[in-house]
């Protein structure tokens, strides 16, 4: 081994904390880039292996009232462009479970087994084979809906038992939830019974309501057009899907929010890694000198600590590519069980594990390069008279009072000013970059409530087949009730400004009364349209631009009247008769209820569910209580985030403290030579520690807010829109926590001085 390449070996050897700390820098810089590129990819393939194995539909089609099973059958099979369809009737009902009901979808098949088009996917027990059998979708074993268990149901006011032969998987209902129009996956116990359609025609009296479709390339536009005599009330594209749509979701957010993350992260950790590492080469510029004295070329020398760079870039990458790994694995596990428990899928993708070693070894040489370029471009002369720059803070009178231990502590923190404000810079924005996770969750949230607060009405209430408005008043006018308004909900595609996209469709002269609307631009004009602010931003529209809505064979042209903010439908609303060809203005498919009393909220809606022809009554406050639960769940994953980059915020503290410490030890050596207690020396560098956490957490608090508004940006472009706000709470976190990570990082320190030779120490720096 040459010389030049032992002393880096050496090095490496004396250095041991230093690498450590160095390494975990790197590495967990470099997971966080990993995670946040590779969880895309899996989301990807994990939503496209499971369509892919269940041959999920090409559209799925809703008719407004049940049509007889020849009639049906008769329109499907004639049009051509079909590769395959499935016939069904799909009701709304309730499930009976101890003395609780709950809500469910009771869907009647013809062949379990079939696997040509929206195939069940077995989790445990059988497919069901013949009459007074069925499957439910796995998840709601809580509630009693087991393999093995007598289930009760009932639907349109008719009671009937079903023997559960099996659990099964689809991604149709990879997000089942109570809560309809949702732009978020909202959980709530519902369960959904697949059962024989002959059976359930027999029990109900209803025909086919429900349609599959797989249809040829190109071939979608005019399969659809060929619906038109079937009373159609919903087209439903696969790629507009709900679970879809959130899978997209769940992976646009995380193709964009999280290498944003890295990237913001990469900027501060290779300012700490650049900081660290200019540090450590400047102050050998004297050994350094050494060796050019001795004939070693420049090139040599530079090349012996690029290898020294070297080394730690590829103990960092290990680290960080395992860690990589894991976090991944983590996170898509927590996520999976939370919003759909299906299988993760690990595709081979080695392009986020390559950006994540281009980003580590690139950092690392920079920042290596740079300060030995410097040294090595200098005279031996220059080099040899080298010294660090250290400036003494002089302690006035105001601090006669205190210890000289104590006023150590903080002579020491200032000791260089300059290399201290850089250090609380980059330990600052590494708990800005956690905080800012605290900061949004906040936002986002408070947003949300008030956004459902807004909603006027307590009670929605869904009809099995239209009624007329007249009807639908004076059914569900009762006395608790204060209004009723009768509207029309369809669903299907709107395109506009070059885009398209699936849209809910909600058409009532009294729609203004259901909610307190909050505009974005333009005016609350129904005889034109209103959008939601989501919808306007993915079609690219705006006041006054020209839209085209589709359900079915109908079309429907009109003008953005106005954008209003809607976190919770992909909506556009319109009266009636600016609906007209859409829909038939006399008749109502759903009503808004609102009470007198919301104390009587349970009791009129059990009146309701037990009056013919509704099909389900969702409780407004239900929505509230279901995100109240989503975002329990996704505290636990922000937390997570919180954790891990105020657990980097530790590291990149300590590893600048450390070298700070060890610059030192001929002080620390010292003290234990003049019989200073180690705890007085502990209790000194707690206080170096301290301002330094200080400082820290309060320069985090405006980065927090910084970051916070930077990734609301973002969530905005993939999920919907948030103000950022400022919240005492999250701020207090904020900086409680990054103050005590900061503090945390002294263990690597007060480690150190517990194993300083003292002796030793003094000999080697005494004898030069």
């Amino acid at each position: 081994m040459k010389p030049i390449t032992k002393s880096v070996v050496r090095k490496l050897f004396k250095m041991k904390w230093r690498v450590f700390a160095i390494s975990m820098v790197v590495s967990l810089a470099m997971a966080m880039f990993i995670m946040g590129l590779y969880s895309a990819v899996i989301f990807d393939h994990s939503m496209d292996t499971f369509i892919e194995e269940t041959n999920f539909p090409d559209v799925f089609v809703s008719l407004s009232e049940p049509v007889d099973y020849s009639v049906a059958d008769g329109v499907v099979s004639n049009i051509e462009g079909i590769d395959t369809y499935s016939l069904r009737l799909k009701l709304d009902g309730t499930y009976h479970y101890d003395s609780d009901d709950y809500p469910a979808v009771i869907i009647g098949i013809e062949d379990p087994a079939r696997e040509d088009i929206s195939r069940l996917l077995l989790k445990d027990g059988e497919l069901f084979n013949g009459n007074g059998e069925g499957n439910v979708i796995a998840g709601m074993e809580d509630i009693g809906a087991k393999v093995g268990e007598v289930l009760s149901f009932s639907t349109i006011g008719i009671d009937f038992d079903i023997t559960v032969k099996g659990s099964v998987q689809t991604p149709e209902y990879m997000f089942a939830s109570a809560i309809q129009d949702s732009s978020l996956p909202l959980p709530g116990h519902i369960v959904i019974l697949y059962m024989d359609l002959g059976e359930l025609q027999n029990i109900t009296g209803f025909g086919i309501n429900d349609i599959l479709l797989n249809v040829a390339d190109g071939q979608r536009d005019p399969v659809v057009g060929s619906l038109g005599s079937l009373p159609v009330s919903e087209i439903i594209f696969q790629e507009d899907h709900p679970s879809v749509v959130f899978m997209d979701i769940g992976a646009g957010k995380m193709r964009n929010m999280f290498p944003l993350f890295s990237v913001i992260f990469m900027v501060v950790g290779m300012i700490s890694i650049f900081m660290t590492f200019y540090r450590i080469v400047m102050n050998d510029s004297r050994y350094i000198g050494v060796l050019m004295s001795l004939g070693y070329s420049r090139l040599k020398i530079a090349w012996a600590y690029m290898t020294f760079g070297t080394i730690l870039a590829a103990i960092g990458s290990i680290i960080g590519m395992i860690l990589g790994f894991l976090f991944t694995m983590g996170i898509m596990s927590y996520t999976m069980s939370m919003i759909g428990d299906i299988r993760v899928a690990y595709p081979m993708a080695p392009m986020p594990f390559v950006l994540g070693l281009i980003f580590s070894f690139g950092s690392v040489l920079i920042s290596v390069g740079i300060p030995i370029i410097h040294i090595t471009r200098q005279s031996v002369r220059q080099a040899l008279d080298h010294k660090p720059k250290t400036k003494i803070l002089t302690v006035g009178t105001a601090f006669s009072g205190l210890s000289k231990t104590r006023l150590m502590g903080i002579r020491n923190t200032f000791r260089n000013p300059a290399r201290t404000a850089l250090t609380v810079l980059v330990v600052g924005m590494s708990i800005g970059i956690s905080g800012s996770w605290i900061v949004m969750a906040d936002s986002a949230w408070g947003y949300m409530v008030d956004q459902v607060n807004q909603d006027t009405w307590d009670i929605r209430v869904d009809f099995s087949s239209p009624i007329s408005n007249e009807d639908a008043t004076s059914l569900l006018d009762l006395n608790e009730t204060e209004y009723v308004i009768p509207f029309a909900y369809l669903a299907g595609q709107i395109s506009g400004g070059g885009n398209s996209d699936s849209t809910f469709i909600v058409a009532s002269d009294r729609v203004l009364e259901t909610r307190d609307f909050e505009l974005e631009s333009g005016r609350l004009d129904l005889t034109t349209s209103v959008i939601t602010n989501k919808l306007a931003s993915e079609l690219g529209v705006s006041q006054g631009d020209r839209i085209t809505i589709t359900v079915g064979a109908k079309t429907l042209e009109t003008t953005v009247g106005g954008v209003v903010f809607d976190i919770l439908m992909q909506a556009v609303y319109l009266d009636r008769d600016a609906a007209s060809s859409l829909v038939d203005r006399e008749n109502a498919s759903s009503a808004f209820v609102k009470l007198q009393d919301k104390e009587d909220i349970d009791k009129v809606a059990a009146e309701f569910e037990e009056m013919e022809g509704v099909a389900k009554v969702t409780i407004q406050d239900d929505i509230i209580n279901a995100m109240e639960e989503t975002f329990g769940q996704g505290m636990g994953m922000l937390y997570f985030f919180f954790f891990i980059c105020l657990i980097i915020a530790m590291v990149v503290a300590a590893s600048a403290i450390i070298i700070s410490t060890m610059e030192r030890d001929i002080e620390f050596a010292t003290l234990e030579t003049l019989g200073i207690p180690r705890r007085k020396v502990i209790g000194s560098m707690l206080i170096e520690i301290g301002i330094i956490g200080f400082f820290s957490a309060l320069i985090g608090l405006p980065f927090a807010y910084l970051f916070g508004k930077l990734f609301a940006i973002v969530m905005e472009d993939v999920l919907y829109y948030f103000p950022i706000v400022f919240a005492f709470s999250a701020m207090a976190i904020t900086f409680a926590f990054g103050f005590l990570f900061v503090i945390g990082s002294s263990i690597f320190p007060i480690r150190y001085t517990g194993k300083l030779d003292a002796e030793k120490t003094i000999r080697e720096r005494t004898a030069g």
